[in-house]
């Protein structure tokens, strides 16, 4: 997995979770397409999300999260251009879809237009302060333009937000190892750990140098 897609914040709302297996099951079979291509999505299988994404959209051409997830599947799939176009008609038909917002600040961000990328996460805060992904976007962008300071105070104001989040935890700990400040990293590198981070070895590459996400 490569860092920039460990770095990009997806947020879908997911069913909750029922007591019991049978409801677990109603729950489950009572899942909108919407979300059982998210489920597909997440687990993975990028080019299915996208193809039954697509199939998805011939019925209901007006679904702006349709659109969004889209938007990331093309972007996972390198195809930016086309990722541009569909966040691009998300926004046309919902202007607050917030993640549609983000989705563009990350192609921003892989162009290096760190700018634009900012403008585009501050935009997404302003529609909702509490927006936690939002805010650990703007602390990526800052790291990698070497604004250490800046990059702590965004993660931290992520992490406030949403605690239970293992990816912000993840990044925070590559800001303060960035700023220098081990004992933070340390701390918040476990916090990360204890929360499910999944590439805790990619971690363990950035602190001994044998990957650069600075630019």
């Amino acid at each position: 997995m490569s860092a920039e897609r460990l770095l990009a914040l997806v947020c879908f709302l997911l069913i909750s979770g029922c007591e019991s297996r049978s409801a677990n099951k109603e729950a489950k079979e009572a899942k909108k397409p919407i979300e059982q291509i998210s489920d597909v999505y997440r687990g993975g299988a990028v080019e299915e999300a996208e193809k039954r994404l697509r199939a998805h959209l011939q019925a209901e051409p007006r679904d702006d999260l349709a659109w969004t997830l889209l938007g990331h599947a093309l972007v996972d799939l390198n195809r930016t251009a086309e990722a541009e176009a569909a966040y691009a008609k998300a926004l046309e038909i919902e202007p607050r879809r917030i993640e549609a917002i983000t989705g563009q600040g990350r192609i921003f961000r892989m162009h290096k237009q760190y700018e634009q990328a900012m403008a585009a996460y501050k935009r997404a805060t302003a529609i909702d302060p509490s927006f936690a992904q939002a805010w650990s976007s703007m602390m990526v962008v800052s790291l990698k333009r070497g604004l250490y300071d800046e990059a702590i105070a965004h993660g931290e104001k992520a992490h406030a937000l949403d605690k239970n989040d293992p990816t912000i935890a993840a990044n925070l700990a590559i800001a303060y190892h960035y700023a220098g400040n081990t004992t933070k990293r340390d701390e918040l590198n476990l916090v990360a750990q204890k929360l499910g981070f999944k590439s805790m070895d990619w971690l363990d590459k950035v602190y001994a140098g044998e990957i650069e996400l600075r630019d």
